[in-house]
């Protein structure tokens, strides 16, 4: 009898442990889809090689239609990284609808960002070709979308704010 009772506790003790020990699997696998869409821009933006790093290598060479088809580039890497994330499944996931909308929001400002430099691209190529007159035009005109960009670039900090206190939140309701 006393062994038997011993049994049960030791069951009942497993069961607790096994419970407590289980993460919920489908919020894990939405985590990690998000986590790897922000490893993706990293390296798109920062990495060696990376979309940027051509952007600016073919500016370097004035060469304005190269870099204009890097940003058509990065433009399509974002479009599509943002689709993913929306087809991402959510449902039942706590926080997990918050969590994809903030992704959303941060991806699409930093796309608007870096999808700018087609307006800025296309202005050193004016200034480049212009003279005179229009030379100190399309300085004023670059010198402008500087400021335009600056706004892009806090928008860009307010979504990525945003985003990692979804992601601390999204954390915190799942255990995780």
């Amino acid at each position: 009898m006393r062994r038997s009772t011993e049994q049960i506790m030791l069951a009942a003790a497993f069961l607790l442990v096994s419970m407590a020990s289980c993460k919920p699997r489908k919020a894990i696998a939405l985590k990690e889809n998000i986590v790897r869409k922000e490893r993706m821009v990293f390296n798109m933006l920062v990495g060696k090689n990376g979309l940027e790093e051509q952007k600016l290598n073919f500016l370097v060479k004035n060469d304005f239609q190269g870099a204009l088809a890097q940003v058509d580039k990065q433009e399509k890497e974002f479009d599509q990284l943002i689709r993913e994330i929306e087809t991402l499944p959510a449902e039942g996931i706590r926080q997990g609808h918050e969590l994809k909308t903030a992704a959303v929001a941060y991806y699409t400002a930093l796309k608007e960002l870096h999808v700018f430099d087609r307006e800025e691209i296309s202005q050193r190529e004016a200034i480049q070709q212009a003279g005179g007159e229009a030379l100190r035009a399309a300085q004023d005109k670059y010198l402008e979308l500087n400021l335009q960009k600056q706004d892009r670039y806090k928008k860009v900090y307010e979504k990525e704010r945003a985003f990692y206190q979804a992601l601390e939140q999204f954390n915190a309701v799942n255990d995780i």
